[in-house]
């Protein structure tokens, strides 16, 4: 009997054992098929669902602490950490508006680094403080004047230089007051000027007949001689001939054209149209050329 029931004692061990090596080896295989599942969408939703709540616990405990704690403090203490934080806004919004200005200056002073110095004259950088609503393209104030040795008749030029590496006219000084100074650029009716178009060997005048103005966006090219041929997109430059304006300096691109002949009269000029080179929507700051001292000086002593 003792014999017997250590057998079957045997028995019952090695089948438990078995049994257990059975789950062991199932486990294995269920663990990786579960965590296969666990990676597909639905299953991250429903185990996310699952446990939103549990996890949840810590946040929702920190929130009711933190109001909590604030319902503990008085008024006046929050009072004091709220007006506390408002002074450190304060600066911190001063302090980006500091770092903004000295970035746009030195992106400024880069540009007039670029720019080709021409010769008898030195260069000014302002700021567009003011512009007109009503001729937004025609005129604007800079935040030089009679102070930084500006005077009416002074080129305002583009503080960088065009793709092909040409110095822009965006127009001339008006008038000046000791700190601003009024700009006429090259599409005010009021700014005249001698114009030169070399593609052409052609000149004429800005805005100087006695016509209604061409459109928006354009300038009129007047008195172009009505025997030579023209191009379009052929450029225009200032001629030199006018005091305080370099000559060679880009205006723009002829647009238009009018016919060289006309059906009724034989005209001995003709009429266009330019686009400004300069971008004047965008136009944040620009650069006066100032005549240097000692021409000037000698100017007088020719003379």
């Amino acid at each position: 009997m003792q014999v017997k029931n250590r057998r079957k004692n045997h028995n019952s061990a090695a089948g438990n054992s078995s049994a257990f090596a059975g789950n062991r080896i199932a486990w294995y295989l269920v663990l990786p098929l579960a965590l296969l599942l666990a990676a597909t969408a639905p299953w991250q939703r429903l185990i996310g669902n699952f446990f939103a709540p549990y996890l949840s616990i810590n946040q929702k405990a920190g929130a009711l602490l933190a109001d909590q704690t604030l319902k503990l403090r008085s008024r006046t203490e929050l009072a004091q950490e709220v007006e506390l934080l408002r002074k450190q806004n304060l600066l911190l919004t001063l302090e980006l508006e500091k770092n903004r200005l000295l970035e746009n200056e030195n992106r400024q002073l880069r540009a007039i680094l670029k720019l080709r110095q021409l010769p008898g004259f030195d260069y000014i950088n302002c700021s567009v403080i003011l512009r007109d609503p009503w001729m937004w393209e025609s005129s604007f104030t800079i935040d030089s004047g009679s102070r930084d040795g500006l005077e009416p008749g002074l080129a305002v030029i583009a503080p960088s230089l065009d793709r092909e590496g040409r110095v822009i006219l965006l127009g001339v000084v008006e008038s000046v007051s000791r700190h601003t100074a009024r700009v006429i650029s090259v599409l005010n009716p009021e700014f005249r000027i001698s114009a030169s178009l070399p593609e052409s060997g052609a000149m004429g005048f800005l805005n100087a007949g006695e016509f209604a103005p061409v459109r928006s966006g354009v300038a009129s090219v007047d008195f172009l001689p009505a025997n030579r041929t023209f191009a379009l997109n052929e450029l225009i430059y200032t001629t030199g001939l006018e005091d305080a304006i370099p000559g060679g300096l880009c205006m723009g691109s002829l647009e238009s054209i009018e016919p060289a002949s006309l059906p009724f009269g034989n005209r001995l000029y003709r009429r266009g149209a330019m686009r400004p080179a300069g971008e004047f929507e965008r136009l944040r700051t620009v650069v006066v050329a100032r005549v240097k001292k000692s021409n000037t000086a000698d100017k007088k002593h020719h003379e």
